[in-house]
């Protein structure tokens, strides 16, 4: 108790408190990331397009290089790395709104591009 009668801030509390700029950064932070993870979803879908998927809705251009086999699990991969490390630094900077929405939206974009069918994996 302080001297006016009200709980002191336990360390919960003072961790989970932010202040109105720590918010503001919070929120640029999550448009910036959630922007960035769009067009890096769509540049692996238009790299993807010519001749490794084969999802009806991006047309039919037939197998262009046999040596893509593994471009979906790399891809996959580098989306949850990407993913370990946007939501670390994150959490490092106390931006919860953040981690939790790089979770969310690189977690459903790797499931997303894992599930597409391509030559290699019908």
């Amino acid at each position: 108790m302080t001297d006016q009668g009200t709980p002191a801030a336990g360390f919960p509390q003072r961790v989970l408190h932010r202040s109105r700029p720590h918010r503001r950064a919070d929120a640029i932070a999550r448009g910036l990331l959630v922007g960035v993870d769009v067009l890096l979803v769509a540049l692996i879908l238009v790299l993807g397009s010519e001749g490794v998927f084969t999802a009806d809705w991006m047309g039919d251009s037939g197998m262009m290089d046999a040596t893509a086999a593994s471009y979906q699990h790399d891809c996959v991969v580098f989306l949850c790395r990407v993913e370990a490390v946007t939501v670390a630094l994150a959490i490092a900077c106390r931006l919860w709104t953040t981690a939790v929405t790089q979770l969310v939206v690189l977690t459903s974009a790797a499931v997303f591009i894992a599930s597409l069918s391509t030559y290699w994996n019908p």
